[in-house]
């Protein structure tokens, strides 16, 4: 007899739910109860990925998670802004070296520690100027850390720097521990933060609990207990939610949700279904080393070849929105008000693949001096559900041009030495989203300094490194407004990378809960507000 895939899945959720819950001791001397009783409100995330450490200084742990438990200065909003958090206030002086921050009093850790300008300095230390974290702009920009006195910390820069702002609003590595949760040496022992959950339960590979931190500061959460359960596929993540075994999915973040299965959620009553424009571009990155993509004509052709529209149709069912240009509408200084530079027009995109020499050949593949366009494009398969079918529909269209392309889906690991190693053509990447974009997807992607400049998908052309080290530097806001203009305009006609689908954010939670709403990036969770029937 056959099993159903539902019920294996099913089975599989239940496994998880009851395996490994850990032996970690709770980071305070509350204990916690993992089989929570029938009357508690507990809500569990069914998370794709490992939860890691929760070492906020390091990069192994779940963004959501870390957003749980620690906070930051200041933290972003939906609509781009930013909003006081540990600091209450702040104030950068007139040459735009010095950054001010007056500290929220009567804040403390998980263990009591008070929450000061002492406490945030030591933060502060174990990034700046490391060479872990030297890939942060801020990290190399700090000159000195100052404390004046108990609440107020102030950063001395070395050069005006806009984006300091919005890196401290990051989730990693810039929140703040507990300087008694490190060793003698400073090394990492647990978890200690000053946010609204306390973490009890830490199996790094299989489930965290959290439970609510009495002492916190603002709005105290209303849920008895937060768990995430590791489930690594998407299937049974989307079945875990359908039983009541768990409460909330998607996010990518947190875990996607296939596309084939938001119809079926959409008409469960049991799940309401939560979308909302999201800040990250899926896009084609092309490696500028290897002859053919080094003509802006062959990427100009690619990029007309590309229908965006049938993408976001086909491939995301209409949750995605065809993209103009590098970054999102919602992210700040971004202005497509003119019409898509490159619309699909595979006519126009043969037309100059004939400029640059490439002639018809055998099989409907363009050839030039005897050898065939033919690339290879490779696919992040961990990235998204989605990621597939977004390489072979790719695929299929430069087929219409008479590129042939070969879509190779390799795990997150080989996708990364690809690209370190130049060892592809083409690949199918994503903008970082709010709060790093524009400015630090700007500077990591596509300026010759970056310490990934040795990757075949940075562009790194005087012109453009010139306009990104201005509009990073300048304190005229006008300016910086005028600057992005120009940098856009010149990606755009230089095609320093081909623009896919902006993603929408598609999260999917139990109808027993109410209060949740979308934080404001897809790094964070918040959950202070939410409530949960318990049947």
């Amino acid at each position: 007899m056959k099993t159903s895939p539902l019920l294996l899945s099913l089975s599989l959720v239940a496994l998880l739910m009851t395996a490994g819950c850990g032996s970690n001791k709770p980071s305070s001397g509350e204990a916690t109860n993992a089989n929570s009783s029938p009357t508690q409100q507990v809500f569990t995330v069914a998370i794709g990925g490992e939860i890691g450490d929760l070492n906020p200084h390091n990069y192994k742990s779940s963004f959501p998670a870390l957003d749980l438990v620690y906070e930051p200065l200041v933290r972003y909003l939906q609509d781009g802004s930013i909003a006081p958090a540990l600091a209450k206030s702040w104030k950068l002086s007139e040459d735009g070296k010095t950054l001010t921050f007056q500290l929220r009093e009567g804040v403390t850790f998980h263990d009591g520690t008070p929450f000061d300008a002492e406490a945030a300095k030591w933060n502060l230390q174990r990034w700046v100027g490391t060479k872990d974290h030297d890939w942060l702009p801020l990290a190399n920009k700090i000159k000195s850390i100052a404390t004046p006195d108990k609440y107020t910390l102030t950063l001395q820069l070395k050069e005006p720097y806009y984006g300091a702002i919005q890196e401290l609003a990051l989730v990693r590595p810039v929140r703040f521990l507990s300087p008694k949760a490190t060793d003698a040496t400073g090394k990492y022992l647990k978890p200690v933060g000053t946010g609204p959950w306390q973490v009890q339960v830490d199996n790094p590979t299989q489930r965290a609990v959290f439970t609510p931190y009495q002492n916190y500061w603002g709005t105290k959460p209303q849920l008895n207990e937060v768990v995430f359960d590791v489930i690594p596929d998407a299937q049974t993540r989307v079945a875990a939610l359908m039983s009541g075994q768990a409460t909330l999915i998607g996010g990518d973040s947190i875990g996607g949700i296939p596309l084939e299965s938001v119809t079926t959620l959409k008409n469960d009553p049991k799940v309401q279904l939560l979308t909302a424009p999201g800040s990250t571009t899926y896009f084609i990155q092309t490696n500028y080393d290897r002859p053919p993509l080094g003509d802006v004509r062959v990427r100009q052709a690619f990029s007309y070849a590309i229908n965006r529209e049938a993408i976001a149709s086909k491939v995301f069912s209409n949750l995605a929105t065809p993209a103009k240009g590098i970054f999102a509408p919602k992210i700040p200084y971004v202005n497509y008000s003119n019409p898509q530079l490159y619309a699909y027009n595979p006519e126009q995109a043969k037309t100059l693949l004939a400029e640059a020499g490439w002639k018809s050949g055998k099989n409907g593949i363009l050839e030039k001096n005897g050898k065939p366009l033919q690339l290879t494009l490779i696919v992040d398969g961990d990235s998204s559900p989605q990621a597939k079918s977004m390489g072979e529909v790719i695929q299929a269209q430069l087929r219409e041009i008479g590129v042939a392309v070969d879509v190779r889906l390799v795990d997150s690991g080989a996708w990364n030495d690809a690209l370190m190693k130049k060892q592809f053509d083409l690949a199918i990447n994503l903008t970082w989203g709010s709060p790093y974009d524009p400015h630090l997807s700007l500077k990591q992607m596509f300026h010759s300094s970056s310490k990934y400049a040795e990757h075949g998908g940075v562009y790194g052309h005087p012109t453009l490194d010139k306009s990104i080290d201005k509009v990073l530097a300048t304190k005229d806001e006008k300016e910086r407004q005028n600057l992005y203009v120009e940098i856009q305009k010149f990606m755009d006609e230089n095609v320093a990378a081909i623009p896919i689908v902006y993603s929408n954010r598609v999260y999917a939670v139990s109808n027993k809960v109410t209060g949740f709403k979308l934080a404001g990036t897809e790094y964070e969770l918040d959950l202070q507000e939410v409530t949960k029937k318990s049947q």
